[in-house]
């Protein structure tokens, strides 16, 4: 269940940050390219992760007596914390986006960490963000 939950959040923000892009005033540049390629470092990660406990628990509990669990912590902590601080600065690059494009000029943290915070909390983001972005999706620039 938490698979289909954080596929849909990702999407969400993948979504806010690319589609608005596009709608962004004149004299202001995210770097949308960036975003999407780190964007798919946790996306990749939480696949993997996937896969390996899938496969780690398919061999059964008689097996895995060898395996170090230093060594395992080892690979996995360094490349969670580096997932956790994408996923928050893309959250960050959502909100900015988001806000930008209503004020009309590029948004300070200021401006944006009340979005920052409703995309970071998503389940009650979504009831409150969703129909701005569906206002400004619908509107022509």
């Amino acid at each position: 269940m938490m698979v289909f939950f954080a596929i849909g959040t990702f999407g969400w923000i993948w979504a806010i940050s690319t589609s608005l892009n596009s709608k962004l005033p004149g004299g202001v540049s995210l770097n949308s390219k960036r975003f999407q390629i780190l964007f798919l470092i946790p996306i990749l990660y939480l696949a993997a992760i996937l896969i390996w406990t899938s496969f780690a628990f398919s061999r059964g509990m008689t097996e895995q007596e060898n395996t170090n669990p230093g060594t395992i912590a080892a690979i996995i902590v360094p490349f969670h914390l580096l997932s956790m601080g994408i996923i928050i600065w893309g959250i960050r690059f959502a909100a900015k986006t988001l806000k930008s494009v209503e004020l009309g000029r590029m948004a300070k943290f200021g401006d944006y960490v009340g979005e920052f915070f409703l995309i970071w909390f998503s389940i009650i983001g979504y009831w409150i963000l969703q129909p701005r972005l569906n206002k400004l999706v619908e509107q022509e620039y």
